[in-house]
């Protein structure tokens, strides 16, 4: 079964009920010249009225809110004292006690796994310093950065005796090009 506009009951009104529940319509809609004249300067007129009143209203606002300065002023009350003493308020309540709790046992159980985490990872670094690997790449880098002191403060550098394994290499004269091999 489709919906169809058309299907709808022929009783049912096409136009929405305007008219308040006693029977009289919400506002009265001119029907001719005059009336539609008189209509508007009605309604200016009553726009006129309900702006007077906002504008007696902020007037009355902007008044007590000057005296209620002046009270607190008279009673000591600074912005700086309301301002503690709704913190303090706060501090009291249970939420705030409950928060504070629930964070202090969170910052406790992060310091312990950061701990762990760093004691793991200072013994993974002494392990790896120890490495014949991590030797061997030491002295080669100790090695590079005597070479160019030397070069740099015009005086030989001290080698390190050669050991069984490894041969004696001449002294770097120039600069290394992107396409050259170099040895490692």
């Amino acid at each position: 079964m489709e919906n169809n506009m058309a299907e709808t009951e022929p009783s049912a009104p096409i136009y929405p009920d305007l008219s308040t529940q006693d029977g009289t319509p919400p506002a009265e809609i001119p029907s001719t010249q005059t009336e539609d004249e008189s209509w508007k300067k009605e309604k200016h007129d009553e726009l006129v009225k309900i702006e007077d009143e906002i504008d007696t209203l902020r007037q009355v606002l902007t008044a007590k809110e000057r005296e209620a300065s002046e009270l607190r002023k008279l009673l000591g009350l600074t912005p700086l004292g309301i301002l503690k003493a709704d913190i303090n308020k706060i501090q009291s309540s249970q939420a705030y006690k409950k928060t504070v709790e629930t964070l202090k046992s969170a910052e406790q159980a992060t310091a312990s796994a950061f701990s762990s985490i760093g004691s793991s990872m200072s013994m993974k670094f002494s392990e790896m310093k120890n490495s014949p690997t991590y030797k061997s790449f030491e002295e080669k880098v100790e090695g590079v950065g005597s070479s160019i002191m030397a070069k740099v403060s015009g005086t030989p550098r001290e080698t390190p005796a050669a050991t069984p394994d490894e041969t004696p290499q001449a002294p770097i004269t120039q600069q290394p090009h992107a396409g050259d091999d170099l040895p490692m």
